[in-house]
């Protein structure tokens, strides 16, 4: 992964109300996350443990596509609710659409989906939630 490639998803998360982009390419794993304060991101990166052999094969074949994948998160502190029916693993949101209820101050707010994707990891139900917490987690479609 380049520098370039790096700049260009910090440039991403910037322009879009996510709080976190993940991306696995090649045995590494890119974390790029905005602050609460939503100040410069932190970037994280992970090399998994590769024998010479696998690393010499990885750079001779294709590269794999990119897996990228956003998650939604709490816009403010509470008890998170499920939408009903409530949105299982698998399933595919759209922008906009109503995810669930975050209870604060007994008042249910609306907690919509800022991007839409396949949903790959849920967070559950009757959850205290902080401000920024993970929701969802979703791969764009």
């Amino acid at each position: 992964m380049t520098l370039e490639s790096i700049e260009e998803i910090v440039a991403l998360l910037e322009e879009h109300p996510v709080a976190e982009i993940e991306i696995e390419e090649q045995g590494r794993r890119l974390l790029v996350r905005k602050s609460p304060t939503g100040r410069l991101p932190s970037i994280l990166a992970a090399e998994e443990p590769e024998t010479f052999a696998e690393t010499e094969a990885a750079a001779s074949s294709e590269a794999p596509p990119v897996a990228l994948s956003l998650l939604l998160t709490a816009p403010m502190v509470g008890i998170f609710h499920h939408h009903d029916p409530p949105i299982r693993y698998g399933a595919t949101i759209k922008t906009g659409q109503l995810i669930g209820y975050i209870e604060s101050l007994k008042l249910m707010n609306e907690v919509t989906a800022d991007s839409g994707g396949r949903v790959t990891e849920v967070c559950e139900d009757n959850t205290a939630v902080g401000y920024g917490q993970p929701l969802f987690r979703i791969e764009p479609v």
